[in-house]
């Protein structure tokens, strides 16, 4: 896109329908305290191969790595017109590569990990934000902070992946969603409708 396009890299951003996918370790920090930093680096960059690789085969695009929290971006840099139904199946295949993972580790006697996932989908701005020294290509706008705090919700409803109802109004009637009721997230006056998407889909 690039070589294509060389001003895209100029600083500033554009507004886009796309998806945002936040992804989140489970019990990460308790894992790390009883272990080698060595150890604990050595498994969460095996996570993360595992994880870009299942972004990219879903024309996602890996956004930022804080912490053991993974952002992925669909429908940004290039445009995705079924952004929403890459993102839940993206969501699908990494909580599937992390069950693979798992069966390798307990088997080598290391600790089993488990992750949450939110989505939502919407207008967003993407572009290069900071300097014309440093700059980073990322997405921002209430629809972002939207999606970080639904992933928050894994925890609070068990579940392994949540989405919103725009990304749930974007789904082909094929892919099952189990709704779960309306919330209002921190930092937001309205309601939300929230669905759990099931693992056996």
């Amino acid at each position: 896109e690039l070589l294509e396009n060389p001003s895209a890299a100029d600083l500033g951003g554009t507004r886009r329908q796309m998806s945002v996918l936040f992804s989140d370790l489970r019990g990460f920090t308790t894992f790390s305290e009883d272990r080698p930093p060595e150890e604990v680096i050595e498994q969460l960059n095996e996570y993360f191969a595992a994880m870009v690789e299942v972004v990219f085969t879903h024309r996602g695009t890996v956004d930022k790595f804080v912490g053991d929290m993974i952002m992925a971006l669909f429908g940004a840099p290039l445009e995705d017109s079924d952004h929403a139904e890459h993102a839940v199946r993206c969501a699908l295949a990494m909580q599937r590569r992390l069950e693979e993972l798992n069966r390798v580790w307990r088997g080598q006697g290391r600790p089993e990990l488990a992750c949450g996932v939110g989505i939502n989908s919407g207008e967003m701005v993407a572009g290069n934000l900071g300097s014309e020294r440093i700059q980073a290509y990322t997405v921002i706008g209430d629809n972002v902070n939207l999606g970080a705090r639904i992933e928050s919700l894994c925890k609070d409803y068990d579940a392994e992946i949540l989405i919103s109802e725009y990304t749930q109004a974007l789904l082909s009637d094929s892919q099952p969603t189990e709704a779960l009721g309306e919330v209002v997230v921190k930092g937001k006056t309205q309601p939300v409708q929230i669905f759990r998407v099931p693992l056996a889909s």
